[in-house]
């Protein structure tokens, strides 16, 4: 039980070679977000799972996490994503 969080709390890491958890289509995974959200947030973390499952079906978008040099360019592509929705 977090205590004391008054909102979404998101974080985003990368492996660039991939960790394989057994995925359906066989792949390493590369791409991970972290949600954390206050007990009763009303289905807050649904809202912001079902957003970055959109961002993620774009190609360009993955490729652009996947090759970004460092946070500004990660918060670029994510914002970039964002303005597009």
């Amino acid at each position: 039980k977090v205590v004391g969080l008054d909102g979404l709390v998101a974080s985003f890491a990368r492996s660039r070679p991939g960790i394989d958890f057994d995925a359906i289509d066989q792949q390493p995974t590369h791409l991970f977000f972290l949600l954390v959200v206050p007990e009763h947030s009303a289905g807050q973390h649904l809202k912001a799972l079902a957003r970055i499952s959109r961002f993620l079906r774009s190609e360009e978008f993955r490729r652009s996490l996947m090759q970004a040099e460092d946070l500004k360019s990660i918060l670029a592509a994510i914002e970039e994503e964002d303005g597009k929705f």
